[in-house]
């Protein structure tokens, strides 16, 4: 399987954003869907799923009271009218590509029929390629949160496989993947047991010191990598206006928002 980032608006339309389009009569700032479709190729539709308890209680449990009555309320763009959870995401989230099918990527989902894993040891920060974060793009194609800077979590989640569109997505570059710490990472990066905020340092990587990385460990809004030396910080992005990618490893697609409450 390879990991791929759903790419935001201004990356395959003409245009910023949606909002942009010539005749957009929507709101200025509105959520940065990506459907997921029930077929590969042409010619096919997302699926509307009726969650039940216990993937309603996970979804709850990801959530913030308040973000929890957010995403339950159809105008939000997920649940519609029918009250049924549309199979979609939002640009900059990560999803894992199980293969390729007519110009199409099969993707890792959820099954409707499993039971819910424990949203404590299954969310945003464990397995950002199942549990996803909400974004909204502006006019301007800037991407925010919604519901004033709430962080809201959905998951992606289907009763089949499920299938995006190549054209919206941008994979992570292939492993092996040989790379160069940047000359600006001064005085050095460092090298942890694991990746994430588990992980306890164990060495540091120098300038211009050449790794190669065999794995990707994505945590929430962050990227590391696995090199024979311990796990690096490939992305690096803590808050709005900090993403920094300290080696020549780079995607132009930006995560969604970081959450206010994860370091």
């Amino acid at each position: 399987m390879r990991y791929a980032r759903l790419l935001h608006d201004y990356h395959w339309m003409k245009y910023k954003s949606r909002t942009a389009t010539p005749g957009w009569a929507g709101l200025i700032s509105t959520p940065e869907t990506v459907p997921l479709f029930l077929s590969a190729g042409a010619n096919s539709n997302k699926d509307d799923l009726k969650l039940g308890i216990y993937w309603t209680s996970y979804l709850r449990g990801l959530n913030s009271p308040g973000a929890f009555k957010f995403i339950m309320n159809p105008p939000a763009g997920w649940f519609n009218k029918n009250k049924l959870a549309d199979t979609l995401s939002f640009g900059g989230n990560i999803v894992r590509v199980k293969g390729i099918v007519k110009g199409s990527a099969k993707v890792d989902t959820f099954e409707l029929d499993s039971n819910p894993p424990d949203p404590a040891r299954f969310n945003f920060e464990s397995r950002p390629d199942l549990v996803h974060k909400f974004t909204v793009v502006t006019r301007q194609g800037n991407i925010i949160n919604p519901a004033n800077g709430m962080d809201v979590y959905t998951f992606v989640i289907g009763r089949k496989p499920m299938y995006i569109p190549l054209k919206r997505l941008e994979f992570f570059p292939r492993l092996p993947a040989e790379i160069t710490i940047k000359a600006t990472t001064v005085p050095w990066l460092l090298v942890k047991d694991a990746p994430g905020s588990v992980g306890k340092a164990i060495g540091r990587a120098l300038p211009l010191q050449k790794m190669t990385v065999d794995e990707y460990a994505p945590r929430g809004t962050y990227v590391w990598g696995r090199t024979d030396k311990g796990w690096i910080a490939l992305c690096w992005y803590p808050k709005v206006g900090t993403l920094r990618y300290f080696t020549s490893w780079q995607m132009k697609t930006i995560p969604p928002v970081p959450p206010k409450t994860v370091s």
